[in-house]
């Protein structure tokens, strides 16, 4: 059932001016879609009508829309208009995503669980790791030369060789159940993956700083070092939470 549009025109609010504009006018329709003050089949104003009630450009508001369709929430009828498509809980990965990308201390709390779980896993992988282990993941450093180093942060290719990375350091922990941990939460910590890329992708030298950091892991696993392991990849999450904050900011 399509619904008028009277609802969706008069409960948008004005956008305060922010670096992170498309993200705001995300938030705010995704929640009156969770609240139900969006019904599903509900018709989002015209492009003309949102930029003046948001009070931003018409950029910011066709990248918001692109988010928000990406996301599963609205869908686009061409001339007809866009529509609330949303009506029950999206995927769990998606979820994460929307969590961070609306309330972007969440971040934070993740950051801190991998800090945790990854570089206890990179110590197990230095004392238990084969040799086919370490082999399967010095991958992420010959597809990132493939890929070009550049290239790593900038492109899904290389957001799945990092999310590889770290199914595969779940492995060499040779430990069953911290595996089946690590791959539990990993669905989890993929939905948060696009939504960083996004903001570290026009960092200056992010990827060189990826691949270095990772080869470091690398190296100190082959070596079977278990505290340099650890560390290394502590410094990558606190490298991370560092670069996110000043660019949030």
């Amino acid at each position: 059932m399509i619904y008028s549009n009277k609802e969706s025109d008069t409960i948008l609010s004005r956008i305060q001016k922010s670096p992170d504009l498309p993200n705001l006018v995300a938030k705010q329709i995704i929640e009156h879609i969770k609240s139900g003050t969006l019904k599903p089949g509900y018709k989002l104003p015209s492009e003309h009508d949102m930029t003046k009630k948001f009070g931003i450009s018409r950029i910011s508001l066709r990248e918001a829309m692109k988010l928000l369709e990406a996301k599963g929430y609205i869908e686009s009828h061409g001339h007809r208009g866009r529509f609330v498509k949303w009506s029950g809980s999206p995927p769990l990965e998606s979820t994460i995503e929307d969590i961070i990308s609306i309330d972007h201390n969440k971040i934070w709390e993740l950051l801190a669980v991998r800090r945790i779980i990854d570089s206890e896993a990179a110590g197990m992988a230095a004392e238990h790791a084969t040799k086919r282990q370490i082999a399967v993941l010095k991958k992420f450093k010959t597809g990132a030369e493939k890929l070009g180093i550049q290239n790593i942060v900038s492109t899904r290719e290389g957001g799945r060789l990092y999310a590889r990375f770290y199914k595969d350091l779940a492995d060499s922990t040779n430990n069953t159940i911290y595996s089946h941990l690590m791959k539990s939460i990993s669905s989890l910590l993929r939905g948060a993956l696009p939504y960083s890329r996004q903001k570290l992708m026009y960092v200056s030298g992010v990827s060189d700083i990826f691949y270095k950091h990772h080869v470091e892991m690398l190296r100190a696993i082959e070596k079977g070092d278990k505290e340099a392991a650890k560390i290394s990849v502590i410094e990558h999450i606190d490298w991370l939470d560092k670069t996110l904050k000043k660019i949030l900011k």
